[in-house]
């Protein structure tokens, strides 16, 4: 929605930026600084959605799902924590890589979009810029910006407390205190506590729960801010602020599909499957080839519920033996911000911020419940001494431990003309500074007391001892700069007609370290046995079955024993061995490109937009860093935007927005799992050349009494391939067209509708809210197969709010989900070799079919509760 509309004149707190609704009913405005100065929404030139905290209390927009729901072209993947605008965004999360949606937080960068989700009472409102943003913004903007917006220190001393309680165990406490200690300085502080204790998932290995992300948990934030007028023209602001949760985070919200009950599963080829421990018990037939069945006994602990997937009796079930959980910690920011209103009608703008934070999330890898099993040994197979060797017990407890830690610091120092003169202008310049460390992908088998001990690639050698157990290690240590010059310039050339001219150039650079070691426990590729064996290692070796250091044999150090092989674009040196076994590799690179706008309005009257514009967007490349794959680095991104669109407002009471959009997307960077044998595949990110997309976003808000209002938002969109060389489905196993496919994370429709009521009494109002949302089937892949897409999916909500005369406390009932439907905001999909009985194929090699599993991301089932909020003023 372009505003979201105010029901008027329900008492309610002034926000800042939003003049309250008159009391003839009509549409309350909404003022925004999209383009770095106060503005009506409806006269500038940008297709904007905008929530106040007003109306965000309104309809129920406390999450970035929330928002997503009712922003046209915005998708965000809740269980990847990636946003998207018009089908551009972000595909992986690997930290040498940069999303394509900026996020903002009071004016500075922010690389989190959880960042753009802030509290109602502690956010003045939340605009979403769609389209590239490239010279105000310049950073990370092709998609769009998400800009959030603090409430500053009141003039007067004011406090507010809100208590929420709600199904699953909910109890969220909040609080802030606000007022002046002088006549110059102002303050706030404020904070909340909230906490979930149950999950929407069960766990039927244990009992226990989990939930998508920022679920089950506990979860704080707490915020000082100070504001200060040194002089009548210069005023300084400062906010600090923490936030930490402690997350119950299962990442996918589940996985549907068999088990893979092969001996060495295609997941995860480096490590004896979990589940072929359970494969007698699921049914899963013995290899005819053999004679005999060849598969254990039995597995600890015995649980049968937990042989199969539970999942695909009940998707909010599951079965494992390690909990998940994300830890976010040391997270502290500081924003100082500077503005001088010079004596030459121009206002001069210092925005500064540092944050920093320790991110880490523990997830079961193995996806099963079982401990330990015994793999048989082949009788006859006489390997020790010209007897059976005697079997070898296996943990096959595999855990990922993801980290992510990061320091980043932003400097920005812009002049914004405020005189009356038909031309307006502002210039500034941008720098940005981040270090991280990020393990994208490593994996530990901490039961397993073999890999602790590897040997070399042929198993005639040891290897560097494993004391932390870690069968496959991905860490990156990256150093990231950015540098940028902006101008724009707004020329009302004639009574009704304005041009709009911008420019930035941007220059990045990207260079750090990665390191990667992949040990084999097993499989007969990494022990050197002839390919048509049909046993696999521990079947002949048994107990004596060797753990392998596979690492010196992959593309990226094979092919680099000199300098002259190591010529790939990014690389900087050999790669190198480190006396802890890791690999060490050198990455750097630098992009630079100019962006901008060229716009122009038509303003017939003072109710009537019109815009067509043309925007330039760039996102700089990256690199496929902590695998040491050959050619890591990526290209820029490049799109060439054309957009027309306009605002128009009738008799305050109507207001209508509407957009056409048509894109050039040049060297789109997608995530590509790549056949890496003998260990399993791994992820390279590559360009596609093309992607054409073109859209229509249709935005209303209807008032047609004092008490009764209608919103109503429509988004298309198709977002097609172009050009591509055929690309590798990892799933099937084929090379793939891929021209016309749509790319991820855009569907073709979506739709959100609110029609709220307000009953108007001497003690105080009653409102009643209800939303219909529906979001079209959506692809998650570059690929088209139905095990790639997301299903449609529909959701209904009601609120109802009760706001006292002297707007002392407001009492909301509200119910999300209302019919309990199963949402998707991501699908994915993996190969499994050896499926249960009974399993459906994914798909067919010809006449041979292939098997598949899905991660599902699902939005929360029906959730309900009371919200209490009192106000001291």
């Amino acid at each position: 929605m372009a505003a979201l509309g105010e029901p008027s004149p329900a008492p309610a707190p002034a926000p800042a930026a939003a003049a309250p609704g008159s009391d003839d009913g009509s549409i309350a405005e909404i003022v925004v600084t999209a383009e770095k100065r106060s503005e009506s929404l409806q006269t500038v030139p940008v297709a904007i959605s905008a929530y106040t905290s007003k109306s965000r209390d309104l309809i129920g927009i406390e999450t970035i799902q929330d928002m997503t729901n009712f922003t046209p072209g915005l998708a965000y993947s809740t269980s990847q924590d990636r946003a998207f605008i018009r089908g551009v965004g972000r595909e992986t999360n690997n930290l040498s890589t940069n999303p394509g949606v900026a996020t903002y937080s009071d004016g500075v960068y922010n690389s989190s979009v959880v960042a753009a989700s802030g509290d109602a009472m502690f956010e003045d409102r939340i605009e979403v810029l769609r389209g590239p943003q490239g010279t105000l913004y310049g950073r990370n903007a092709i998609a769009g910006t998400i800009n959030s917006i603090s409430k500053r220190p009141t003039a007067d001393w004011t406090a507010e407390v809100r208590v929420k309680v709600g199904n699953f165990g909910t109890h969220d406490f909040e609080g802030m205190v606000s007022g002046p200690i002088s006549d110059t300085v102002r303050v706030k502080f404020g904070g909340y506590r909230n906490t979930q204790d149950d999950g929407y998932y069960r766990n039927l290995f244990n009992g226990q729960s989990e939930s998508s992300n920022l679920g089950k948990g506990n979860f704080f934030y707490w915020e000082g801010q100070v504001e200060w007028d040194i002089t009548p023209d210069v005023q300084f602001w400062m906010r600090f602020d923490q936030l930490g949760y402690n997350d119950a985070y299962r990442v996918p919200a589940n996985i549907t599909g068999s088990y893979d009950y092969a001996p060495f599963p295609d997941y995860f080829v480096l490590f004896p499957g979990a589940a072929f421990g359970a494969a007698r018990t699921a049914g899963v037939p013995g290899n005819p080839a053999l004679g005999q069945p060849l598969q254990p006994g039995g597995f600890s602990p015995n649980v049968p519920v937990c042989a199969t997937n539970p999942a695909n009796n009940n998707v909010n079930n599951y079965c494992q033996d390690d909990g998940n959980n994300a830890k976010l910690s040391r997270t502290y920011q500081v924003t100082p911000q500077l503005t001088w209103h010079t004596p030459w009608n121009a206002d001069f703008k210092y925005l500064g911020a540092y944050t920093t934070y320790y991110y880490n999330l523990f997830n079961d890898f193995d996806n099963t419940a079982i401990h330990s099993y015994v793999y048989p040994v082949l009788p006859g197979s006489k390997q020790c001494g010209g007897a059976d060797c005697p079997p070898l017990t296996v943990f096959p407890r595999i855990f990922s431990d993801y980290i992510e830690t990061k320091k980043y610091f932003s400097n920005e120092i812009n002049i914004t003309s405020h005189s009356d003169s038909p031309l307006q202008w502002i210039f500034g310049l941008f720098q940005y500074n981040e270090r991280n460390f990020q393990t994208p992908g490593t994996l530990y088998a901490p039961d397993q007391p073999q890999i602790a001990t590897p040997l070399n690639a042929t198993a005639t050698a040891p290897a560097a001892p494993n004391p932390n157990h870690a069968v496959y290690t991905q860490q990156q240590e990256m150093h990231n700069n950015s540098y940028a010059a902006f101008a724009q310039t707004d020329w009302k050339f004639a009574p009704t007609w304005k041009l709009t001219t911008g420019l930035r150039y941007t220059y990045d650079i990207l260079k750090g370290s990665e390191q990667f070691r992949e040990l084999c426990f097993g499989l007969p590729a990494c022990l050197g046995l002839p390919a048509s064996q049909l046993v696999t290692g521990p079947a002949v070796l048994g107990a004596f079955t060797p753990v392998t250091d596979i690492t010196p044999t992959i593309a990226g150090i094979a092919g680099c024993a000199t300098p002259a092989g190591c010529l790939y674009p990014g690389v900087r040196g050999v790669p190198n061995l480190q006396p802890n076994g890791l690999w060490n590799r050198n990455l750097g690179a630098n992009w630079h490109a100019p962006t901008g706008t060229l716009g122009l309005e038509w303003t017939p009257t003072a109710d009537f937009l019109g815009y067509a514009k043309y925007s330039r967007g760039y996102k700089s490349g990256g690199f496929n860093a902590s695998t040491i794959v050959p050619n890591p680095e990526s290209q820029a991104e490049h799109i060439d935007a054309f957009e027309i669109g306009s605002k128009v407002t009738f008799a305050r009471q109507l207001q209508i927005n509407t957009a056409l959009f048509y894109y050039n997307y040049q060297n789109l960077q997608i995530p590509l799992p790549e056949p890496a044998p003998p260990g399993p595949n791994i992820t390279e990110i590559i360009n596609l050349p093309k992607v054409r997309t073109y859209g229509a976003e249709f935005e209303a808000i209807w008032a047609p009494t004092t008490s009764l209002q209608f919103l109503l938002d429509y988004s298309y969109l198709s977002a097609k391939i172009k050009d591509s060389p055929l690309q590798n489905n990892a799933v099937s196993g084929e090379l793939e067209n891929v021209n016309g496919n749509t790319v991820p994370e855009s569907p073709r429709s979506k739709i959100a509708a609110n029609a709220n009521y307000t009953w108007r009494f001497t003690p105080g109002s009653l409102n009643y809210s209800v939303s219909y949302i529906w979001k079209d089937k959506t692809h998650d892949s570059i690929f088209s197969e139905q095990y790639f897409i997301a299903p449609e999916y529909t959701q209904v909500d009601m609120r109802l709010s009760w706001n006292d005369s002297a707007d002392r406390f407001t009492i909301f009932g509200f119910i999300k989900n209302l019919q309990n439907k199963i949402g998707y905001d991501g699908v994915t999909a993996f190969g499994i070799t050896t499926p249960a009985p009974g399993t459906r194929a994914c798909g067919f090699n010809g006449p041979s079919p292939y098997y598949c599993d899905q991660n599902l991301g699902l939005t929360p089932p029906r959730t309900y509760g009371v919200e209490v909020q009192y106000r001291l003023k």
